[in-house]
């Protein structure tokens, strides 16, 4: 038997359904989203202001369907892994992924613990990067001139 066997059937199977209704349910919203996209007509106003904020609309909508096409992809990898037998196992680590996990992200592919370490990589990458792109150099201490004409951060 595979390595899922660690997890209960039932409940491979209870997200197995899961992963189904929510992909139907995603490939429908991205159908209809694309069908509205292509027979709608190009709604522009005179008024800049009201072109900028249509703009803004058409860039929300493009945006949800991005994100909508990655989680049907997602889902679509996480039913292959069932196929496999592979579902609920950490591909990083060979774990089983917990139950809390998979309920918040069924097509989750790593355990806490490992996703904790890649985020926490992928953020160490990005504020190295931006903490030398936008931090000044360190300069050189300069004298306390206070000190010197003896004002009030003079030492003692």
């Amino acid at each position: 038997m595979g390595r899922t066997c660690s997890l209960d059937r039932q409940i491979v199977r209870a997200f197995e359904a899961l992963l189904l209704e929510r992909r139907a349910k995603l490939r429908e919203s991205v159908r209809a989203r694309m069908a509205e996209r292509r027979t709608g007509e190009p709604r522009r106003s005179p008024e800049d202001a009201t072109n900028a904020v249509e703009s803004l609309g058409e860039e929300l909508e493009v945006a949800m369907l991005d994100r909508e096409s990655r989680e049907a992809a997602q889902i679509d990898a996480a039913l292959e892994r069932l196929a496999r037998d592979e579902y609920g196992i950490c591909r990083s680590c060979g774990t089983v992924i917990g139950l809390g996990r998979l309920k918040a992200l069924p097509f989750a592919q790593c355990c806490t613990a490992c996703q904790a370490g890649v985020e926490a990589r992928e953020r160490g990458v990005g504020a190295e990067w931006r903490s030398r792109s936008i931090r000044p150099e360190p300069r050189a201490p300069r004298p306390a001139l206070a000190a010197s004409r003896g004002g009030p951060w003079r030492e003692t």
